[in-house]
């Protein structure tokens, strides 16, 4: 019992007319309302049970088996970004500045059709298979909001993808163990004595404490980590005053701590906090460090990996599945399989040829193939299959 490639294929103008829609008319974190109607409308066609407000404006939906078994879970992320598209794309977003940058207008066309596939074979199905809709992934919240409402109530494994555009479309990437980093927010604020640029003696100056601050914190990489640990502290804003003569009171610094391993996790906040007050205190500034818990490290399990290999084998055959590279970037879906067993993959979406020089995520030019729509249903309809058996 599968669903072939060739039955996605024909469900392929529907979901990318899907995905156009969403694309065009993209939503921020905690904004996802149209988008979670959409979904909601789209399930109800299908006769599910459909919860929707979960955790936010998540839906959730059940399709129940033809025989009882466990629940197996697919999740797909619904959020879009604060990004101006450059795309040029006769469906470009049409509200200026919010942009699908990342793909998650595809993730929910892909999601969409393996419950349309899905739908046609459950009275085959050995349990049942639980569609996760999930808002705000991109500021790292929808995970958590929605296992609290209870989306992973009675769910014994769950599965995911990303769209990838520097890996060819009708290919995927997968590897069992750490794949993806943890995140934590870092907020540092430091306070110094305003006052004239010209006089700086009588000033406490926080923007040079600020600039020793970030030169040092590289050092916790280099100096306080083991080689094999692999730790990025990254600084992504400095604010500080207005007036190119004047020294301003305080330096607001925000930035990100990604780790490979809760264990050198557990250790940065320690780290991080002892050299910024330290670094304050040498030059006279006041230093409040704030390190904000977000994702953990995404470890997929080996027999849900073993299960994705096969069903890629089965769906798209052996040659186009490659090994994952691990990436400091991060993911909440990392937050559900601290909960339930899982693996999480790599989706091609990139040209068939020259992909690695595709544009990013997050690039205001970042283009999807949208080949990669019927591919993405048909596997997750068949790890669901795999996962739960059949007649």
């Amino acid at each position: 019992m599968v669903a072939t490639l060739n039955d996605a294929w024909l469900l392929a103008d529907e979901l990318i007319a899907i995905r156009r829609h969403l694309h065009r008319y993209p939503e921020l974190s905690l904004h996802e309302t149209e988008t979670a109607a959409l979904v909601a409308r789209e399930l109800g066609k299908l006769g599910l049970k459909v919860r929707t407000g979960v955790g936010g404006h998540g839906v959730v939906a059940d399709l129940a088996g033809g025989e009882p078994g466990r629940t197996v879970a697919l999740r797909a992320d619904m959020d879009a970004l604060p990004i101006l598209e450059e795309t040029g794309l006769e469906f470009a977003s049409a509200r200026p500045g919010v942009m699908h940058a990342c793909g998650h207008d595809a993730h929910t066309a892909i999601l969409l059709g393996a419950a349309k596939l899905l739908s046609r074979m459950a009275d085959r199905l050995r349990g049942n298979v639980r569609f996760i809709f999930q808002p705000a992934e991109e500021i790292n919240a929808g995970a958590k909001a929605m296992i609290g409402d209870g989306a992973l109530e009675g769910v014994a494994e769950i599965y995911g993808l990303h769209n990838l555009p520097t890996l060819p479309a009708g290919r995927i990437a997968t590897c069992a163990g750490p794949m993806m980093g943890s995140v934590d927010r870092l907020e540092i604020s430091l306070e110094g004595k305003g006052g004239h640029g010209a006089i700086p003696d009588q000033c406490v100056d926080p923007v040079v404490c600020a600039s020793h601050v970030i030169m040092a914190l590289q050092t916790i990489a280099s100096r306080e980590l083991s080689p094999f640990d692999a730790a990025v502290v990254t600084i992504g804003s400095l604010q500080a005053g207005d007036m190119n003569n004047v020294i301003p009171q305080r330096a607001e610094l925000t930035g990100t701590i990604r780790t490979f391993d809760p264990r050198v996790k557990a250790g940065m906040p320690e780290r991080v906090e002892r050299l910024v007050t330290s670094i304050a205190a040498g030059f006279r500034c006041r230093a409040e460090v704030r390190v904000i818990d977000q994702t953990p490290v995404l470890v997929n399990r080996g027999p849900q990996t073993r299960l994705v290999d096969e069903a890629a084998d089965e769906t798209i055959g052996a040659a186009n599945r490659v090994p994952a590279a691990p990436t400091m970037a991060g993911e909440d879906f990392s937050v559900y399989l601290e909960h339930v067993p899982g693996c999480f993959f790599w989706l091609g979406s990139g040209p068939k040829e020259n992909a690695e020089q595709a544009h990013g995520l997050h690039h205001p030019k970042y283009v999807l193939n949208e080949d990669c729509i019927p591919t993405g249903a048909a596997l997750l309809a068949n790890i669901a299959c795999k996962a739960l058996g059949g007649r």
